[in-house]
């Protein structure tokens, strides 16, 4: 990219007299920067490696020393916000088909979209910079609701409501389900019937595109997960031990999930633990248990009876912070 383009873009100010006029690629992650490269600083401190690493130009916000004349030194309002006029830049070149799903249909598609004209955005604009950058020419984007994707994209649309193909249910558990979707009979599928009319949808939408959707389960999501484990809270394999951990991070979904176990499961013991001060409004206050901590979460766990516990605001990862350990497997 020429340097005046560069100025350009992000209306940059230049802080020194460079001898050059091109840069390379641009760069976030200073260990990853070469010469030739524009390095974007989000962290005044990197500017020295960076520099020593051959940038032929420093794009940044904090004041800091001018100590290669040679190179371009771009001083900036806000490096997020540059990245941002970039990135619309690129995606003004690409005629993309940007579409906005709630998080339940988008973990759906990271999940089973397979079509490689296809990306889902489920991180930030710093994570997923070099996903964006390059993507296909035409390809599709499916992208959060909740996101300002208007001032990337120049055109967001809501995932048109073509109609869900019927699902129909063979079997189920709370976390397994056989089914028939499209003629095609699916036995046995690490699914829960909570995503299957999110699933319905956007299969729905990806025939009538012609993308490619293989059908499977959702081990890579992070939305109700379940974890089985035992009366000591060790984990088990799928499927076994008598109790069952439900993570799901984001709290806006809880009130949907309630829903759906209480539904499903009338005959167990279900409690939810929530963390205090969440805008949940629990009809039900012996199962809305409150915490504040993990260790709240995990004497919670130990001491409340349950056969299924939705835990709000956390991942699978607690398990690995609460030292929680997976039970091994022998042949006796």
């Amino acid at each position: 990219m020429r340097l005046q383009n560069l100025l350009s873009l992000t209306g940059a100010e230049m802080m020194s007299d460079p001898a050059v006029t091109l840069v390379d690629a641009i760069v976030l992650d200073v260990q990853k920067v070469r010469r030739g490269d524009l390095f974007i600083a989000f962290d005044a401190a990197d500017i020295p490696k960076a520099v020593a690493n051959g940038a032929y130009a420093v794009l940044y916000e904090e004041a800091c020393t001018v100590t290669d004349p040679e190179i371009a030194w771009l001083k900036v309002e806000s490096v997020e916000y540059t990245l941002l006029r970039l990135l619309r830049f690129r995606m003004l070149e690409k005629s993309l088909h940007v579409y906005s799903c709630d998080d339940v249909t988008l973990a759906v598609a990271s999940q089973m979209l397979k079509d490689p004209r296809c990306y889902v955005w489920q991180g930030t604009l710093r994570t997923h910079f070099y996903d964006l950058w390059d993507l296909r020419e035409g390809s599709w984007v499916f992208v959060p609701e909740r996101k300002r994707c208007e001032d990337l994209f120049v055109q967001v649309l809501p995932l048109p409501k073509t109609g869900n193909v019927p699902v129909d249910i063979a079997e189920q558990t709370l976390f397994e389900t056989s089914f028939v979707l499209d003629d095609v009979y699916y036995e046995r599928m690490q699914l829960s019937p909570f995503f299957l009319p999110y699933l319905g949808h956007l299969y729905q939408f990806a025939k009538s595109q012609g993308l490619t959707f293989i059908v499977g389960g959702m081990q890579g999501s992070t939305h109700f997960v379940p974890v089985f484990v035992g009366d000591d809270l060790r984990v088990k394999t799928f499927g076994q031990g008598g109790k069952v951990l439900i993570f799901e991070p984001d709290l806006s979904l809880l009130l949907r999930e309630v829903d759906f176990i209480r539904s499903e499961a009338k005959w167990a013991k279900i409690i939810y633990l929530m963390p205090k001060g969440s805008a949940m409004a629990p009809d039900d206050h012996d199962t809305f248990l409150l915490y504040e901590t993990q260790e709240d979460i995990m004497q919670l766990l130990k001491t409340v009876p349950f056969h299924f516990a939705l835990i709000g605001g956390q991942d699978k990862r607690l398990l690995e912070t609460m030292h929680i350990k997976t039970e091994t497997p022998t042949l006796f």
